[in-house]
């Protein structure tokens, strides 16, 4: 069944032990990039194929993962103190409303993981609009769905 982009949520982790991750929400997002990028082909096609043959290779980004958020001055001193650190995310899909009309991060629809290196740039601005940030994370390790709880 189709589901809605109400409680997508951008997670930061932090390593408890050596097997658990201890999940935040980073910031509020208002719009993601493409999460979980297609694999490459690898080309295994040899002179006597009478057609091409591929074997799938490793997932492509074309960089940055990015997110735009509202701009917050607490949102860049956060991102900003991560600055340079290899940095655990994930994207949340799925939430529970709570009582008081908040959302909290269920990820029943899936959790993407992302390891990287965490940056931002203030977008441009016009009139009577809000002021956004862009955030970018650039992979540089682990990149993955996580499958723990299904």
């Amino acid at each position: 069944m189709p589901t809605s982009t109400y409680g997508t949520f951008l997670m930061q982790g932090t390593a408890g032990s050596e097997s658990t991750v201890t999940w935040a929400e980073f910031i509020p997002i208002k719009t993601t990039g493409d999460l979980m990028p297609s694999r490459d082909q690898l080309e295994v096609t040899s002179l006597e194929d009478n057609a091409r043959k591929y074997i799938p290779g490793i997932r492509t980004t074309d960089g940055a993962i990015e997110f735009t958020a509202n701009y917050e001055i607490d949102y860049v001193k956060k991102i900003e103190a991560l600055e340079g650190k290899l940095t655990l995310f994930a994207v949340w899909l799925g939430g529970t409303e709570q009582a008081d009309g908040t959302c909290k991060p269920t990820g029943e629809y899936g959790k993407y993981i992302i390891e990287g290196y965490v940056s931002y740039s203030v977008s441009g601005a016009e009139v009577n609009s809000v002021r956004e940030l862009t955030v970018s994370i650039m992979p540089a390790g682990k990149y993955y769905r996580d499958t723990t709880g299904e």
